[in-house]
């Protein structure tokens, strides 16, 4: 078999290897070992890029009903561009030849369209006897080699099998069916029901009092204090505190007023509100004085206005007598009973 072509090896030891490929390629192919043959060439193929070798690669894949991967080497060969190797016409009438045979190849060549029912199709893996499938490829007419093939779609753990029997040139579709997911439906979380109170046990609700001289809340015979006792504890707690900081707040702002009216030497000593540099320590200690006096009445009245309201205020339950302000939009009083 003559042939030559473009050598990407720089020695001629490449060159020698790929000629004895050939050659025992297409004995291997006379001989009807068309797998073989098909083999070598490939190899002889991948040092010489040259025509005559991809179509006689092509032509032992048809023969193995490898109609495909025959068509793209057709294509190659046809595409091959001259160089400096090509000797004679031979490339030439390879070319040629790989048009006619890929032309008399193509309806041939099976088609498959694979569609996706009960499932998203980015959400399914296919492939056909092992080979990987795109998922942009569903639905559309697939080239595909005649035989038994054997299609998969993997969703999740979910995995669908189909065979498919291929006669040449026929075009056939075949459909995966997957179950359809119900939807995740996600509800709150239920409220506890509050518990029923029968008559008896209303009935048996008594006012209790309490060791403080205070009304305790009224809870049903045998039962332990409820939260309201443990509210009306704290609040009371608070108010007495609260009382004490106000306390405390109008002590500290009366010394301190008391300090800064007796001081009457500075404001002798400072006609107009102006003072010497010589009294500047003195100022100092007028102007804190006001200062701490100030702040001492504000928090002692803040103080004393937040406990009384907070005693006042505490949750009642039983009929004793108790006082409570009240505030309207026009109008405020005190309300009590007794």
């Amino acid at each position: 078999m003559a042939w030559a072509g473009n050598v990407y090896a720089t020695d001629d030891s490449a060159k020698g290897a790929a000629r004895e490929l050939a050659n025992e390629a297409k004995s291997d192919f006379d001989a009807g070992k068309f797998e073989d043959a098909g083999s070598k060439f490939q190899r002889a193929y991948e040092i010489a890029k040259v025509p005559t070798l991809a179509v006689w690669a092509a032509r032992a894949l048809v023969k193995r009903g490898k109609m495909v991967a025959a068509s793209e080497l057709y294509r190659q060969a046809a595409l091959l561009a001259p160089n400096d190797l090509w000797v004679g016409n031979t490339q030439q009438e390879a070319q040629a030849d790989a048009e006619k045979e890929l032309a008399e190849l193509q309806p041939r060549i099976p088609k498959l369209r694979i569609r996706v029912v009960g499932a998203v199709a980015n959400d399914v893996e296919l492939t056909v006897d092992g080979a990987r499938i795109a998922n942009a490829l569903v639905g559309i007419d697939l080239p595909t080699d005649p035989g038994n093939r054997h299609i998969v779609g993997k969703r999740g753990t979910d995995v669908v099998e189909q065979p498919v029997d291929l006669a040449e040139g026929e075009r056939k579709e075949t459909v995966l069916r997957f179950n359809v997911l119900a939807p995740v439906v996600v509800r709150p979380p239920a409220m506890p029901m509050a518990p029923a109170v029968s008559a008896g046990a209303a009935t048996a609700a008594l006012p209790l009092a309490s060791h403080d001289g205070l009304s305790a809340i009224a809870r049903p015979a045998g039962t332990e204090a409820g939260p309201a006792d443990s509210v009306g504890s704290a609040q009371r707690t608070w108010g007495w505190v609260t009382l004490g900081v106000g306390a405390a707040g109008l002590v500290a702002g009366t010394v301190a007023g008391i300090v800064v009216m007796s001081d009457t030497g500075l404001r002798n000593d400072c006609p107009n509100g102006v003072c010497a540099v010589s009294k500047s320590g003195s100022v100092d200690t007028y102007n804190l004085m006001r200062n701490v006096s100030t702040a001492g009445f504000i928090v002692g009245g803040v103080g004393a206005v937040l406990g009384a309201t907070l005693l006042l205020w505490t949750p009642k339950h039983e009929a004793e007598p108790h006082v409570a302000l009240w505030l309207g939009p026009r109008s405020a009083g005190v309300k009590g009973a007794f």
